[in-house]
C-alpha cells in the first residue's frame, strides 16, 4: 500500500471546521424539517470516511479515533439531551467526537510516521 502520510495540524483544522460546518448545518436543517430521527451526524461522518479514504489510510489511528470520537460522542449525547432538546444535543455531540476523533487521528498519525511537529 505504501508510506503512511502524516497528517499535519493545519490539514485536522480545515477537516474540522468542514465537519462543524456540516454539524451546524445538519442541525439548522433537522430544527427546520422538526424531525429529530433524522440522521444529523451522517454528513460529518461521510466527510471523514473520504477524508481517511483518499487520503491518510492510517487503520491503527482511525480505529483509535474511532473508539475516542464514539466514546465522547455516546458519553454526551448521555449527558446533554437531559438538559437540552435532542437536535442541538445530537449537534453539539457529533462536534464533540469528531474533534476528538481527529485530534486522536492525528496524534497516532504523527507518532506512527515519526512527525513530531509541524
Amino acid at each position: 500500500m505504501g508510506r503512511v502520510k502524516a497528517v499535519s495540524w493545519g490539514e485536522t483544522a480545515l477537516v474540522l471546521m468542514g465537519c462543524w460546518t456540516l454539524c451546524a448545518l445538519g442541525h439548522g436543517v433537522v430544527w427546520l424539517l422538526d424531525d429529530p430521527t433524522l440522521p444529523a451526524a451522517a454528513p460529518a461522518v461521510m466527510v471523514l470516511g473520504h477524508w481517511f479514504w483518499r487520503r491518510h489510510r492510517n487503520w491503527p489511528a482511525a480505529v483509535l479515533a474511532a473508539v475516542a470520537g464514539s466514546a465522547v460522542l455516546f458519553w454526551l449525547l448521555a449527558s446533554l439531551r437531559p438538559r437540552l432538546d435532542r437536535i442541538p444535543a445530537d449537534a453539539l455531540s457529533t462536534g464533540a467526537g469528531v474533534l476528538a476523533a481527529l485530534v486522536v487521528f492525528t496524534v497516532v498519525s504523527r507518532a506512527r510516521t515519526g512527525l513530531r511537529h509541524g
